[in-house]
């Protein structure tokens, strides 16, 4: 073997090393997604959560510490009992960060209930 191919795999080798830890360092450099809070009907039915977003027609699935969320549920709950009609909900407000993709859940970290029904300024397709 010659001596320039013995010092080239080792060159090589440092080489494919040195790109693998780069290609590691960029993709451990991505920014985390900023948490957004959003008002509007929050509505729990059949084991989910929801919220329907003031001036958007689209609800938003709600996942979460069940312990956080458990405010909102028994009010809502409480209310359909109260009414005597399934899936009534509470005007809240829900900051957590959006999953991507199409239907991405609205990953909770806080929520608070701000009253039983919305408030003229907010609009939804639930109400």
């Amino acid at each position: 073997m010659s001596s320039a191919l013995r010092l080239s795999r080792p060159l090589a080798l440092a080489a494919l090393v040195a790109l693998t830890a780069a290609c590691a360092t960029t993709a451990s450099k991505v920014e985390p997604v900023p948490p957004t809070t959003m008002r509007g009907m929050y509505v729990y039915g059949g084991g989910a959560h929801a919220l329907h977003p003031c001036g958007n027609g689209a609800a938003v699935a709600v996942a979460g510490d069940e312990d956080m969320l458990e405010p909102l549920r028994t009010r809502a709950s409480a209310r359909s009992t109260a009414l005597g009609v399934p899936g009534q909900g509470v005007y809240a407000e829900i900051t957590g960060t959006l999953d991507a993709g199409p239907g991405g859940p609205l990953n909770a970290t806080q929520a608070q209930l701000l009253a039983d029904h919305l408030p003229p300024t907010c609009m939804t397709s639930a109400h």
